[in-house]
């Protein structure tokens, strides 16, 4: 299906990306500053705003969580419900502009918080859409604190068709992004947590675009700034999308502060490259067989590589 059917959605939105540094140990702020950066949004007629990994939480190195390789008490008490109390001040948010918003957030899908996620919510002005939960972990930065998702969803959103990898799914996990729009993402959204390292923000544009050009479809980044949380994050949010007849082109991007920018995603203009690349359409039909190679390639490689006694 083209990005551009009337059956998915409009064929035209306005997205943003925020650079965003979310204060310390207190989620109530955050939720105030979202709030903010959400009516900003929306003066400027965006219809999806975008924060970062772990946007409504404290982020770094945990001292407790290391030590005993999993949630410290602190960490499994700050984790929420997909649709608990947080998000419900979201959905408000959401409501009071018509806007959608996509958070990243620790969720606990368990009363006792045994297991934490790095997930995402993707909240609608009527309320939650769905949650990811980011399966490439950083080991053991990551592993010490959360457990992995098990699913690759796409959300079905009044927008349209909308899949989320967070960060290292992003960077290092191609297959991801290809699953999602194979699935019939039209858009690709990363909340991501990239540290201030050297070329972090021109790699974060390179790979965003990367991203949209390989599978045709827009693509946006969202990450933190600051030095709040124990390290420097780059920013540079960055909004890309195809540009038919050539190379995809950066709509938007952000520099190292705190900010919002915006894009006009056209989906209209995007769909001329299935004039001439069908590529979705010649993977169900003349290329079956090769995504079925491809599968088994990888099924194959999972089983070659598994450790029999998995370290504990």
């Amino acid at each position: 299906m083209r990005p551009d059917d009337p059956a998915l959605g409009p064929t035209s939105i306005t997205v943003a990306c925020v650079n965003f540094e979310a204060v310390p140990r207190d989620k109530a702020a955050t939720l105030e500053k979202m709030a903010t950066f959400v009516a900003d949004a929306h003066a400027q007629g965006c219809h999806l705003v975008i924060f970062p990994e772990l946007a409504l939480n404290t982020w770094g190195r945990c001292v407790d969580c290391a030590e005993r390789h999993r949630p410290c008490e602190w960490h499994r008490d700050q984790a929420e419900p997909a649709d608990g109390p947080a998000c419900r001040a979201v959905v408000e948010i959401a409501a009071a502009h018509g806007v959608h918003v996509i958070y990243g957030f620790e969720e606990a899908r368990d009363p006792d918080a045994t297991a934490i996620f790095n997930a995402a919510n993707l909240v609608a002005p009527d309320g939650l859409v769905g949650t990811y939960r980011k399966l490439h972990l950083g080991i053991p930065l990551e592993t010490d604190r959360f457990a992995a998702g098990d699913a690759v969803p796409v959300f079905d959103t009044a927008l349209g068709p909308i899949g989320i990898s967070i960060c290292y799914d992003f960077y290092q996990g191609p297959e991801l992004s290809r699953i999602l729009a194979l699935k019939g993402a039209r858009l690709l959204v990363n909340p991501t947590g990239r540290a201030s390292m050297p070329r972090a923000r021109e790699h974060l544009e390179q790979v965003t675009l990367v991203r949209a050009h390989e599978n045709l479809i827009a693509a946006a980044s969202a990450n933190r700034v600051g030095v709040s949380h124990g390290s420097e994050w780059a920013g540079g949010s960055v909004i890309c999308a195809p540009q038919f007849p050539g190379f995809p082109v950066t709509l938007a991007r952000a520099a190292g502060n705190e900010e919002v920018i915006a894009a006009v995603l056209d989906f209209a203009a995007i769909a001329e490259w299935y004039d001439l690349l069908p590529w979705r359409d010649w993977r169900a039909g003349p290329q079956r067989q090769l995504s079925q190679l491809i599968a088994d390639e990888l099924a194959a490689l999972s089983m070659s590589t598994a450790e029999p006694n998995p370290p504990d």
